[in-house]
């Protein structure tokens, strides 16, 4: 009866460390799902501004009309964002989740500068 008792207090002892681990090792991507949030908000505030002053001159928009706005704005950004970001937080081997931070980082130009301040995008 002991015996079975300390199999059982072992697996899950092992299992409780496996998930402890998973979740330490998910930390390594909230630097990048910071950087990614960043980014897109700082894009989705640019476009905002540009959109409201266009709709301003033409018609004459109530705060709560621009809230709704700025609310569908957000909300597209978020269903965007959630894929990458859920993919990033799983616990996959180290070497996978520094493969998909390092492909991410680079898709979105996290780490460029340039990127960063919108320059360097063709003007239409």
């Amino acid at each position: 009866m002991r015996q079975r008792e300390m199999i059982e207090a072992e697996t899950l002892l092992h299992e409780e460390a496996d998930s402890f681990i998973g979740w330490r090792e998910s930390l390594s991507a909230i630097p990048t799902i910071n950087q990614l949030q960043e980014r897109a908000n700082m894009f989705r505030t640019e476009e905002l501004k540009k959109c409201t002053r266009k709709l301003s001159q033409n018609d004459n928009f109530t705060d709560r009309e621009l809230e709704a706005v700025e609310r569908l704005s957000r909300g597209i950004v978020n269903k965007m964002l959630h894929g990458p970001m859920s993919h990033l937080r799983k616990a996959e081997s180290v070497e996978k989740k520094q493969a998909a931070l390092s492909e991410l980082s680079s898709m979105f130009r996290l780490d460029d500068e340039q990127g960063a301040r919108g320059r360097g995008r063709r003007r239409r």
